[in-house]
């Protein structure tokens, strides 16, 4: 029989299963290097700025916790306000706890980009040593290990370590309460029965799954403890545990209670019902289409590895809960059942959020931890039929204290003599550490896909792929707007910062500008110009648009990105000068120290005043334009300066330049039917990569003509078990200068920042039209598209 009916197990002093120095030395030794190995990640850019993605949640939280200390108001507000905010404006679609500690911890350290990430960090750290003291206290130390080790190498966990949203403290502090659940069962002390307690309401009050599954842990100790006869799990303490049920269902009920009268009194129940119905409707199609629909963001965030030894371990701890009788085997089966209910009954959040099925990994864990420990059995039970079957068992019998029945209580998971023999020695530990090493090597595998997704996680704000959409990261707003803050004044009325909707705002843009009033999505000014500031970011902005704000207002250019308006005098050209004055970005690669603990995906920037990029903005937009006096230096310097040669009919100085530039570039040679040639490219790889297309203009393009640059995985990666990514993705960003604008002769560079998916991505470049215009053509053959980068 697979799984005998268990003899009672001997435990040591503490009320852990009994288990030898070896395995314990060894599993604690593997659990210290997941703690370790975990830790840094999850600490990995803990100073940088916070960035777009779903990692700008987290700068969401830090823009609530301000909000909080600042009107001294228990409710979260998602902006900041020139007044105090009135309770109609409190977000209620979550519980608060997660703004409550974030508000604390800004309290104790200030306003910095660490305090909207440092909670999630300790958390994320705390949880491999909570999986390990679960493992080992319902199973074995090996089994513990296993458990942390199983959850430090899922590309789902690595990516979000450092997210400071729900799902890293719902996990921290249910595991918590899980521990302090078995300790109690085991032990039946007071503290464990506080401990649970503690851990579970402190879940609750991060999201509503720490509901779903302490409801679900209830549900089974009543079932457990009074509906089932006491011969079936065996006997419990219980006084305490009648204790630690009806505490943990009064707090549940209580905290309930509190969100919903907080949430009535803020007039937000009927928004929380309908977001939660809005949630749940997603996509109508059945389940296993929708799971189909979703295999690569599935594949991506566990591995097929990680999925196929899941499934196994609901299988085996059934088994074992069904066969060996022991209630702690439940656990694993209640997340899972907390993780299947959010990801499958709140489809439409699971259609866009990549994260959704993070609860899984907790489960995946906790799972991995009975595989280990059966499979420890299973190999004790053979060691010890080999040792039944063999000549010599007498002699080898009498030399060992506990004999053959010790080894036979251990297939059943005993882990020690049975108490018929009068001994409670620990069970020996090869089988166990053998157990332990067979589960590593798969999840080196799977660490093996777990690395590059925790890179691409960064390089993407967690959005990976985004089926397909336009990823940016925002690394260079960001800086535009860190160094544009101090440079506005504060006024009473919260230095109102207005911004087009090219910008795309995000918390992140918000929380960078240092707690200014931000209004997105705001009109151009027409006559005078906005008190405050207006940003634009005219890679998304209409030519004709940014026409008439650059001959009505006083410019300051950082690149892409134009401010304008009263409050950006510090910012604008001295002396009164009207037009717009230019700055652009120096971009250098970070040092060891800044690559971990600023940014280790984005170049460290200064903005400086550019006079090269000053003159083309001038010149294109019918500005006074002096030619920069100085000679050019870099690759771009160059480029403008051909195109003021060309502006001022020095055609020869102009044909040296383009022979430098052109002498640079990987060529391409792609010429389109409307004059317009793909020159080359550059590529530079490092923190942030970035391919540059430098193309010569035939003159103005049709008003629905774009540059677009877009790419494909053809191949998954080398000793990858994850299947490549099937979907086409843009990634290149509109060109700062409209194609309508370009004159002809001039050479123009599109900057286009690569993120790498796994695999090998080849890229494309070529003219689209938008609204189904014509495009223009390639010639000399039936393509439509240019390679311009293949990567691997």
């Amino acid at each position: 029989m697979l799984f005998p009916r268990p003899a009672p197990r001997p435990t040591d002093l503490r009320g852990l299963p009994a288990a030898s120095r070896l395995e314990t030395r060894a599993a604690l030794a593997v659990t210290a290097v997941a703690t370790a190995w975990f830790a840094l990640v999850a600490a990995w850019e803990l100073f940088g700025p916070i960035l777009a993605g779903h990692y700008a949640s987290s700068a969401g939280v830090g823009i609530i916790a301000e909000n909080m200390l600042r009107w001294e108001i228990p409710g979260p507000v998602w902006e900041y306000t020139a007044g105090r905010p009135a309770p109609e404006m409190y977000y209620c679609h979550h519980p608060w706890g997660i703004f409550w500690t974030t508000a604390a911890f800004m309290q104790v350290l200030g306003r910095h980009d660490v305090v909207c990430r440092l909670p999630a960090v300790l958390l994320s750290a705390a949880t491999p040593p909570l999986l390990y003291a679960i493992g080992r206290s319902v199973y074995r130390p090996a089994a513990g290990a296993a458990a942390a080790a199983a959850f430090v190498v899922l590309p789902i966990t690595l990516s979000f370590a450092n997210l400071n949203a729900l799902e890293v403290p719902v996990m921290a502090w249910t595991l918590l309460g899980l521990f302090g659940y078995v300790r109690l069962t085991q032990t039946g002390r007071r503290r464990y029965l506080a401990l649970s307690a503690l851990g579970l309401t402190l879940g609750m009050h991060a999201d509503w799954p720490a509901f779903v599954l302490t409801g679900g842990l209830l549900a089974f100790g009543a079932i457990r403890a009074y509906l089932l006869p006491k011969r079936v799990f065996g006997p419990i303490h219980e006084r305490r545990y009648a204790q630690w049920w009806v505490l943990t269902a009064f707090l549940a009920a209580l905290t309930a209670a509190l969100y919903l009268a907080l949430f009535h009194q803020a007039g937000k129940l009927g928004d929380l019902l309908a977001s939660y119905g809005f949630r749940s409707s997603g996509n109508a199609e059945p389940l296993a289409k929708v799971l189909a629909g979703r295999r690569y963001w599935i594949e991506l965030s566990f591995t097929p590895i990680a999925i196929a030894a899941g499934k196994l371990a609901a299988i085996v701890c059934a088994a074992r809960l069904v066969l060996l009788r022991r209630e702690h085997d439940a656990l694993p089966l209640l997340y899972l059942a907390t993780a299947t209910v959010q990801y499958v009954v709140f489809r439409q959040g699971a259609d866009i959020h990549i994260f959704w099925p993070h609860y899984f990994g907790a489960y995946f864990a906790l799972g991995a931890a009975a595989l280990v420990a059966t499979g420890a059995a299973l190999l004790e039970r053979a060691a010890a039929a080999a040792a039944q079957r063999a000549p010599d068992a007498a002699p080898d019998a009498a030399r060992d204290p506990a004999g053959p029945a010790a080894a036979g209580a251990a297939a059943a998971g005993s882990r020690a003599a049975p108490a018929a023999a009068g001994i409670a020695g620990p069970a020996p530990a090869w089988p166990a550490l053998a157990a332990l090493a067979l589960w590593l090597a798969p999840l080196a595998a799977v660490l093996r896909d777990g690395l590059p997704a925790l890179r691409y996680a960064r390089e993407t704000g967690g959005r990976f792929n985004e089926r397909g959409h336009l990823i940016d990261s925002d690394g260079e707003k960001t800086a535009f707007l860190r160094w544009l803050a101090p440079r506005l004044p504060r006024t009473p009325t919260g230095a109102l910062v207005e911004m087009h909707e090219g910008m795309k705002a995000t918390w992140a843009q918000v929380w960078a500008l240092g707690g200014r009033v931000v209004k997105p999505t705001r009109p151009a000014p027409r006559e005078t110009p906005p008190r405050g500031a207006y940003l634009v970011d005219t890679r998304f902005m209409l030519d004709r648009d940014q026409a008439s704000l650059a001959q009505r207002f006083d410019i300051t250019a950082v690149g892409p990105f134009w401010a304008l308006g009263a409050g950006v005098g510090a910012a604008a050209p001295a002396q009164g000068a009207r037009g717009i004055e230019a700055f652009s970005f120096r971009e250098r690669e970070p040092g060891l120290l800044a690559w971990y603990f600023v940014s280790g995906t984005e170049p460290e920037r200064e903005i400086v005043p550019d006079p090269f990029l000053t003159w083309e903005l001038r010149a294109h937009f019918g500005q006074p334009a002096e030619p920069p006096a100085g000679p050019p230096e870099t690759l771009e310097q160059k480029r403008i300066a051909h195109n003021a040669a060309l502006a001022a009919g020095d055609t020869a100085r102009a044909a040296a330049l383009f022979s430098e530039i052109t002498a640079a570039l990987a060529p391409l040679g792609a010429r389109f039917d409307d004059g317009t040639e793909l020159l080359g490219t550059t590529f530079h790889e490092g923190a942030r990569s970035l391919l540059t297309i430098f193309v010569r203009a035939g003159g103005p393009a049709a008003s629905d003509v774009t540059l677009t640059v877009r790419s494909r995985v053809v191949e998954r990666a080398p000793l990858s078990s994850t299947m490549a990514d099937p979907v086409y993705r843009e990634v290149g960003l509109p060109t700062a200068i409209s194609p309508q604008r370009w004159r002809a002769g001039f050479v123009y560079a599109d900057p286009v920042p690569i993120r790498k998916r796994p695999g090998t991505e080849v890229f494309w470049a070529s003219l689209k039209a938008r609204d189904r215009g014509r495009a223009p053509r390639l010639l000399g053959g039936d393509a439509s598209e240019v390679e311009v980068l293949r990567l691997r």
